[in-house]
């Protein structure tokens, strides 16, 4: 099929976790499922709201990641311009929230913010996700937890793969997401062969085939998610993501213990090179491998 005709991701009402672990999580299929947080109550009553932040959370500090005017956005979405404008600053999350609705314009987004850092008390809003029982959902040093995004129209995180599975939830607005499977990562999405390791320097909105010219070859999916739905996002499928609308959701990295035998080689080898190296993770601004800041001579962020 054409590179640009797109495959539909399967949605479901909530279905049961038996049906969704034998066609979804152990084939590494990705799924839009509605209905599974109707009841948390920061869904149900509307309760994550720019200004329920700005009032609970304003003297919060994060870590944003920034765009000034005309760096992107339409026509300057490709990989390319995301790392060449990418800029990391800590910032209060009511200042945040302030620029978000006086200057959209900005893209000044709170990517994969890690709860545990700050935001004391917002996890009673949320309830466990039913799909993740009897998984890891936590691995210290491993960049897997549950992040928070907050941003605004436009923002578009490129094409690239995670090592880890990944629930997509959102609350606020909708997101455009675009997957591909893992089979197409090195051929055709050329993944490996750009700055940052696990991005593809593909854009998927408008590639360039003279440069890339595998990307003709890819077998495409698309979705939007609207409030209340989540996604499914298996290990290693290629995705990149577009806000449609000023947007709240929850990134939801995990492992079930199957998958964990087998990538604890990898990982205890990929943990004690860092450590050799000394090349340790910034626990205060943590962010999950796809947007790791970059570090300076010294070593710090």
């Amino acid at each position: 099929m054409p590179y640009n005709e797109y495959l539909e991701i399967e949605a479901l009402q909530r279905p049961s976790l038996a049906d969704f672990r034998a066609r979804f999580l152990r084939p590494q299929v990705p799924v839009k499922i509605s209905g599974a947080i109707d009841d948390w109550p920061a869904f149900k009553h509307n309760k994550w709201t720019l200004d329920f932040f700005a009032k609970n959370f304003g003297h919060e500090t994060v870590g944003i990641e920034r765009f000034e005017p005309g760096e992107r956005g339409e026509g300057k979405n490709s990989p390319q311009d995301y790392v060449k404008h990418l800029k990391f600053q800590d910032m209060k999350v009511g200042e945040l929230i302030r620029i978000l609705k006086e200057k959209p314009d900005h893209m000044y987004y709170m990517a994969q913010h890690p709860f545990r850092r700050c935001f004391k008390g917002l996890r009673a809003d949320i309830h466990e996700n039913p799909y993740l029982r009897h998984c890891i959902k936590y691995i210290p040093g491993a960049h897997m937890d549950s992040y928070l995004w907050i941003g605004p129209r436009g923002t578009m995180t490129p094409l690239h793969q995670d090592p880890m599975p990944n629930f997509l939830i959102q609350l606020v607005g909708r997101k455009l997401v675009y997957l591909f499977p893992p089979e197409q990562a090195r051929k055709n999405l050329y993944i490996g062969q750009f700055e940052r390791p696990s991005f593809s320097p593909v854009d998927v909105e408008a590639p360039d085939l003279d440069a890339w010219p595998n990307y003709r070859d890819c077998t495409p999916y698309r979705t939007v998610i609207e409030p209340g739905e989540m996604l499914h996002i298996p290990r290693n499928w290629g995705h990149a993501v577009r806000s449609l609308d000023i947007s709240i959701s929850i990134s939801s990295f995990f492992i079930t213990y199957g998958q964990l035998f087998k990538l604890l080689p990898e990982y205890v080898s990929d943990t004690w090179s860092r450590l050799r190296d000394g090349r340790r993770w910034d626990q205060v601004n943590e962010r999950a491998g796809v947007n790791a800041p970059p570090r300076n001579a010294d070593g710090r962020t």
